[in-house]
């Protein structure tokens, strides 16, 4: 059904961005790939708002390793006189485990948050307002006179990064061209891994004397840096339609596409799920000459009469799959010993190495960590999410085993190149692949929810891995590695049964598969 074109033009006459997506514009001679939006591919409109975004996993990338390389400068230093910060922060083992772990704390507890978030502010808008956080951990953990005031600045920072990592996915799932959903969605792994690399190099150059405060104040350039370019990026669409917002939706979507012909789009995009209602609902109750039709939100939208949260997603039965799958994604992902590599590299390297030329060698870990996962983009939409997601686990239980029997036998050797292979097997897969499935697996009124609990799930498994490792290893030695084997074979064989292909399909028909 076409939608009402007198009511379209006046859209067109009230939008000035509207206006250049017209027809005869030559952004949509150069941008769309076809004549409607379903094949069209990914323009300069929709990377650059996907960049902007992804400057919200980056502070979290950031975040994730900003303690690794200045930990013995902050916690070991002579009194310094005549100061007004301390040169450092004297604290035992304990203390400082305990500033690191609470990041997850505050992770799982803006996870949580995240869904609301996302539903009263926005996509974009939520992530806005999650900058505020960003600036002020940091700040804590700048300024901190004492262990404490650098705990909480963690714990603050990892609140924002567990909103971010749970919205910014949300969002570049919501923009992206259907056949290219993974492409584009992989920009957020692309960007944590950015992140972690960046704060590695940021730590390598002020591993002296106080400059360990510019490099856990560096996230405050990074959130100031976002809320001044988060003007340029748009809402996403999806989510305006949702809230009645159906004039902006189209002009947005439209912008996104570079291509005037939205329509077959649009009724994808059922509040219902049912495309063909939505088709009806566009012809009986078009949009009013303001733009505007009764808002509803996604927390509003009800599935079998109860409306969908965080709180009772689990207890929907159209809704229970999907969490349980996203749950075990995540939980897994932590489960398969990946931040091992990041615990071990330091330790391995300087067995063989100078500790100047370890920290180069830990450096280049990130390096192949950014390189692997960018070369994702040239697989995920092509063969799928399966393929890929397999074949990194199949990889990761050889390179796992190799590195628990180079550190138990001490081939050092051994153990140093499976730590690179380690990271190459879970970069292009393990990797980025749970964050998009847990963005497809859900229509538009869990998304928020679902993907809530997802990433609380992984905020779990890195706490629980991080309290558990040191005690489970000085029991059983390097047969603890032999506990991630496991879990990856054992998670390797659910998802193989459970998990579908999502490849080219969209979110609703996704969503269908589980009815």
């Amino acid at each position: 059904m076409r939608p009402n074109r007198a009511l379209e033009a006046q859209d067109t006459a009230s939008s000035p961005l509207l206006v250049q997506d017209t027809v005869e514009s030559p952004l949509l001679t150069r941008a769309g790939v076809g004549p409607t939006s379903l094949n069209a591919g990914i323009t300069w409109a929709c990377l650059g708002s996907a960049a902007i975004v992804c400057l919200a996993p980056l502070q979290y990338g950031y975040h994730i390793a900003e303690l690794n390389t200045p930990k013995k400068i902050i916690t070991e230093c002579a009194p310094s006189i005549g100061s007004k910060l301390p040169q450092c922060l004297p604290m035992s083992d304990t203390m400082f485990s305990l500033a690191t772990s609470l990041f997850a704390v505050g992770g799982l507890v803006g996870s949580l948050c995240a869904g609301w978030l996302a539903e009263r502010f926005g996509r974009r808008g939520g992530l806005v307002y999650n900058n505020i956080v960003f600036v002020l951990g940091p700040l804590l953990m700048a300024l901190a006179v004492s262990p404490a005031m650098l705990a909480i600045g963690r714990f603050v920072s990892g609140v924002g990064s567990g909103a971010a990592i749970v919205v910014a996915p949300l969002y570049l799932s919501e923009i992206a061209p259907v056949r290219l959903r993974g492409t584009l969605n992989l920009l957020n792994q692309l960007s944590i891994v950015v992140g972690i690399l960046l704060t590695l190099t940021v730590g390598m150059v002020a591993n002296r004397g106080s400059l360990w405060r510019v490099s856990v104040g560096g996230g405050l350039v990074l959130a100031c840096a976002h809320l001044a370019l988060s003007a340029l990026a748009v809402e996403s669409p999806r989510f305006l339609w949702a809230r009645g917002r159906r004039a902006e939706a189209r002009t947005v979507l439209r912008h996104l596409r570079g291509v005037a012909d939205v329509d077959a789009e649009v009724a994808t995009w059922g509040v219902s799920g049912d495309a063909e209602q939505v088709a009806d609902d566009m012809a009986a109750d078009p949009e009013s000459l303001d733009g505007t039709v009764k808002p509803v939100s996604s927390t509003e939208l009800r599935a079998d009469g109860t409306t969908v949260t965080v709180f009772n997603i689990f207890r929907l039965a159209q809704y229970r799959r999907q969490w349980l799958l996203v749950l075990l994604l995540q939980f897994g992902q932590q489960l398969s010993g990946i931040n091992t590599v990041f615990y071990y590299s330091s330790t391995v390297l300087e067995r063989m190495f100078s500790s100047q030329l370890s920290s180069v060698l830990t450096m280049l870990i990130g390096v192949l960590n950014v390189v692997a996962t960018a070369s994702a983009a040239l697989f995920i939409d092509r063969f799928g999410r399966r393929p890929l997601l397999f074949t990194s686990m199949a990889a990761m239980v050889v390179a796992v085993t190799l590195l628990g029997v180079g550190l138990g036998l001490g081939l050092n050797v051994l153990a140093a190149v499976a730590l690179y292979l380690v990271v190459a097997a879970f970069a292009p897969g393990f990797g980025p692949v749970p964050f998009l499935l847990g963005t497809e697996l859900f229509d538009v009124r869990a998304a928020s929810a679902g993907g809530a609990w997802a990433l609380g799930a992984n905020w779990v498994g890195t706490f629980i891995v991080a309290m558990a490792f040191l005690p489970i290893q000085s029991l059983i030695g390097e047969w603890v590695f032999a506990i991630f084997v496991g879990s990856l074979l054992v998670c390797g064989g659910v998802f193989y049964v459970y998990v579908p292909e999502t490849k080219g399909r969209t979110i609703d028909e996704i969503a269908a598969t589980f009815k």
